[in-house]
């Protein structure tokens, strides 16, 4: 499983109407948002910008780890440490697999929280 569904639930304050729409929306807005982070994880992977990088990768550790995405905060948390040690082709190949990891993350997403 890559979603620890008891932290994705428990940014709800209640169990209303209300409260369902503005998960869903918030859910939509990751989606959008994680691709733009994946996006810039891999240019700044490929064209060798590691400060960046690293900044890229700690936010997105974060934002990982607030919707209980525990797949891609693994992975995303491994990559960061990696590249703080100096080993950048370990961190690369972390980078390039997040893509896929993700692909996956959505469709686990998607029963509950469809496009």
């Amino acid at each position: 499983m890559l979603i620890d569904w008891s932290r994705l639930d428990s940014l709800k304050q209640g169990d209303d109407e209300e409260d369902r729409i503005w998960l869903e929306d918030m859910v939509r807005s990751l989606r959008k948002n994680m691709n733009s982070r994946l996006d810039n994880i891999k240019t700044f992977a490929t064209e060798g910008k590691t400060s960046e990088l690293q900044a890229e990768l700690h936010q997105t550790k974060g934002v990982a780890a607030n919707f209980g995405l525990a797949g891609m905060q693994k992975t995303v948390t491994e990559a960061e440490s990696n590249l703080k040690a100096g080993n950048l082709d370990a961190t690369v190949k972390l980078c390039e697999e997040l893509p896929s990891l993700w692909e996956q993350t959505k469709k686990e997403l998607a029963p509950k929280f469809p496009d």
